[in-house]
């Protein structure tokens, strides 16, 4: 039976009563979970981070808990590290929202505005785009359908890339799945392009500028970046060394390195976050400090707007919504060629769980699930 957060309390002290045997057991349980999950689920790499806070009811040796199994490179075989980087793919979006909210916070927008408020040059075909509001975009409730090709085979760097886009004919001859007003949840890649554009107007500053001096320089975030071809995946020496290879599996199941890196600025508010598991603990224990937003907007944040039908869930403003053992979470996945990601915080437990994979199709959703089970049983 799952413990409610009383009895989580009343753990954490019998932990803290017997000392480090307990602590021993449970990093490893976790290690042997991790260890097991890279064999079971058949990946090249496995990297997770866990920091729980002081009244968490969690409890190993220090708050937090790093553990990478497998290789960064599966061909080569080079062992992989929790300090490797990894694409995170859509865990991207949350820097969108946070960013859209500070922006807020500071009086520069308003979640109601339209598009058109910040972006005058912009234009669609279906003219029920101009009902579509900031908000709307955040929770994926406008009607934009999604992106069909991200052309990872034809990058662009330039910080041109992201404009062109949203003035390219697939954005501007699209047609909503509904009207905005109807507030129904669509999954849209498209909407994130698109505040990355309105950040951009804003702030004066470049989409992944404003991100670099207002969240990750702040935090810290040293390990992190939105212009992941300056870790010289196009140089003909090869990419940082710190940096994953990103694999699929061929028509026999095989591991294979992906033919290209999941990077184009295009899709920069997307998709493009490229970071480790200790850059993202700090990004958590931000949100569960409450330090990069005042409370009421987080309260917004976190506040269910619209159902998410396949799974049910709720999306907020940019944050998903679960529940699961009696706790609530919040947090956001990333696939890209490649790659997968899972980050949740849950600031009843002050805990942060992130997992990361280098292989394209990795479960890394239900792998952070059954490490919630297992620090809460």
């Amino acid at each position: 039976m799952f413990l409610n957060l009383a009895r989580l309390r009343i753990q954490r002290r019998r932990i803290q009563k017997n000392g480090g045997k307990i602590r021993v057991m449970l990093k490893e349980k976790l290690d042997n979970y991790i260890e097991k999950a890279l064999v079971n689920y058949d990946l090249p790499g496995l990297a997770v981070g866990i920091r729980a806070g002081e009244d968490g009811g969690c409890c190993w040796d220090g708050p937090v808990y790093r553990k990478a199994a497998g290789y960064k490179d599966w061909m080569r075989k080079e062992p992989l590290s929790p300090e490797h980087i990894f694409h995170m793919g859509s865990v991207t979006k949350l820097f969108v929202g946070t960013s859209i909210l500070q922006l807020w916070e500071r009086g520069l927008l308003q979640p109601d505005d339209r598009i058109t408020d910040h972006l005058p040059w912009f234009e669609m075909k279906d003219e029920r785009y101009r009902e579509i509001t900031l908000r709307q975009l955040l929770s994926h409730t406008s009607g934009m359908p999604d992106v069909k090709d991200y052309e990872w085979d034809k990058p662009e760097t330039d910080e041109g890339a992201l404009e062109r886009y949203i003035r390219s004919p697939e954005v501007r001859d699209a047609h909503l799945l509904w009207a905005p007003s109807e507030g129904k949840f669509a999954y849209s890649n498209m909407g994130y392009e698109i505040l990355g554009a309105v950040i951009a107007a804003v702030s004066g500053m470049s989409f992944e500028e404003y991100v670099r001096k207002n969240i990750f320089e702040p935090l810290g975030m040293k390990n992190s970046t939105l212009l992941s071809y300056e870790r010289g995946i196009y140089d003909k020496k090869g990419p940082d060394e710190n940096l994953c290879t990103p694999h699929e599996k061929d028509e026999n199941k095989n591991i294979v390195p992906c033919r290209h890196f999941p990077y184009n600025r295009a899709h920069g508010p997307s998709s493009t976050l490229t970071t480790n598991v200790s850059d993202l603990e700090k990004w958590g224990e931000a949100h569960l400090k409450r330090s990069l937003l005042k409370e009421e907007i987080y309260e917004a944040a976190w506040s269910k707007l619209a159902l998410v039908p396949n799974n049910g869930e709720h999306i907020g403003l940019s944050w998903f919504r679960r529940e699961q053992n009696g706790f609530t979470l919040f947090g956001h996945e990333g696939t890209d060629d490649g790659f997968r990601a899972s980050f949740w915080i849950c600031p009843q437990l002050k805990l942060t769980i992130i997992v990361c994979s280098n292989l394209t199709g990795a479960p890394v959703k239900k792998i952070s699930k059954q490490i919630f089970d297992l620090l809460s049983e």
